[in-house]
């Protein structure tokens, strides 16, 4: 029998449950689910309030005296004015020049659906007029519409307009439609155009960088950082550049200077406390983890995961000093966690107590995770195995057959209600357990084999 214990024991290490859902920390592929806060691009709206004068559309003679009376308006840019004045005419009998230009007021004022309304009208007079298609595009990309605008800066580019504005636009929204190789060249035209324009180069890098362009995206990144060392967005990017390679060391060094640089927003907060808990000081992340909790406020979630992720790692990595800092009540609102979340953190903390040799405050806590979540399958696979380990074999039992009825937990239990089982020498009440794991692992050889020795030994019990 005793070459029999040696094949059939399994883990019962008192609370040393399995770290699951590490993906950010135990993976190698952990880099790709972290993501740097980033602004997008900006475009700006460039209101053209000279459309009466373009040599693309004019206006009536009858309309002069009008178009004066508007040219001081214009040049105050009272837009409310503007359209007040406009009220009093009716859209279909303007010239399309004064059509664009209501259509322009509009926009400025969003009233996006008037705006699209005196567009069109001006279009449906005058087709190939590239100003009032510019305009609407502008209307739609408001709207976020990019589908609709996309067509009317094409045909502004295929009717003559040229300028680094329209290439511009149309690479923004190429890269809002998940077309960044697209956006790429637009803003590489568009800086062509203007070599100096700062929103042109940070649309550029992150059409490159979205476009997976790797050693393009990092050449520009570091001219433009030579350029501007204090831009914590640059250095942002530049982090999040690393980690789409997977260099978490120059991740984690680059968003640490856009830190001290003035960058909180909780999610960078977020990302660096994870960088720093995976490849820094974990005692820094410690501290990151806690600003990010503060910076969220009370409306944000986002620490939630990324705490329970954290707690659990250094759990498994078994750096207590670390645990107790993040678990500390004033630093820690753990009445905003979810129930399943308490549960989960509770379950860290009697594993805390575990290490710290404190059983009874270790039971408090597993009872709490239990309590909390009554299909918490770790918690009552920890319940059961701290039971066993104080010699109560009947709750033993009794919370691994509860812990076997949950599907992530059930071969764990099975198993080691099998071992116990084994060990008070209830051998047939062991062989049916293990029956049952074998066929939720049939692949496991190591199961058939202790089947046979057990089926032995029922025989020569018997």
């Amino acid at each position: 029998m005793t070459s029999f214990y040696k094949i059939a024991v399994f883990n019962t290490k008192v609370l040393k449950t399995a770290v699951v859902g590490l993906v950010i920390f135990a993976s190698s592929s952990w880099a790709n689910t972290l993501q740097v806060k980033l602004a997008e691009p900006v475009w700006q709206v460039m209101l053209n309030n000279t459309a009466i004068a373009q040599r693309t559309a004019a206006v009536s003679p009858v309309e002069l005296g009008f178009s004066r009376q508007l040219q001081p308006l214009l040049q105050q840019k009272d837009y409310k004015a503007i359209a007040e004045l406009f009220n009093q005419r009716p859209l279909q009998t303007d010239s399309a020049a004064l059509q664009v230009l209501r259509g322009q007021v509009l926009l400025s004022l969003q009233r996006y659906d008037d705006a699209v309304t005196a567009l069109q009208a001006a279009l449906k007079q005058q087709p190939d007029l590239a100003l009032a298609h510019q305009a609407i595009s502008l209307v739609f990309m408001q709207q976020q519409q990019y589908t609709q605008a996309r067509p009317h800066l094409v045909a502004a580019i295929n009717l003559g307009v040229a300028d680094a504005q329209v290439y511009g636009q149309l690479a923004f929204i190429n890269l809002q439609t998940a077309q960044p190789a697209s956006a790429v060249a637009g803003y590489q035209q568009a800086l062509m155009l203007e070599p100096d324009n700062n929103q042109w180069q940070q649309g550029l890098l992150y059409a490159l960088i979205q476009s997976q362009a790797w050693p393009q995206a990092q050449a520009m990144l570091e001219q433009l950082l030579q350029q501007q060392p204090d831009n914590k967005t640059l250095w942002l990017q530049r982090s999040q550049l690393a980690l789409s390679q997977g260099n978490s060391n120059q991740a984690l060094s680059s968003i640490e200077v856009a830190l001290r640089l003035g960058e909180n927003s909780a999610e960078n907060l977020l990302l660096a406390a994870q960088l720093h808990l995976a490849h820094g000081s974990a005692e820094h992340g410690v501290s990151l983890l806690q600003r990010a909790i503060i910076a969220g406020g009370n409306k944000s979630d986002a620490w939630h995961t990324p705490l329970l992720q954290a707690v659990q790692y250094l759990t498994y990595q078994q750096q207590w000093s670390a645990v107790r800092r993040l678990l500390q009540k004033p630093h820690l609102p753990t009445e905003r966690l979810t129930a399943k979340q308490q549960s989960q953190l509770a379950l860290v903390q009697a594993q805390l107590a575990t290490a710290d040799k404190q059983p009874k405050q270790a039971l408090k806590a597993l009872q709490q995770a239990v309590a909390l979540d009554p299909l918490a399958g770790d918690a009552i696979l920890a319940l059961a195995q701290w039971y066993e380990t104080q010699g109560n074999i009947e709750l033993a039992s009794i919370n691994y057959s509860r812990a076997a009825t949950i599907s992530e937990v059930k071969l764990s239990a099975l198993q080691r209600q099998a071992q116990l089982e084994i060990n008070r020498q209830q051998y047939q009440i062991a062989l049916r357990l293990l029956q049952q794991v074998r066929q939720l692992a049939p692949q496991r050889q190591d199961i058939a084999d202790n089947i046979r020795s057990l089926q032995q030994l029922v025989r020569q019990q018997s």
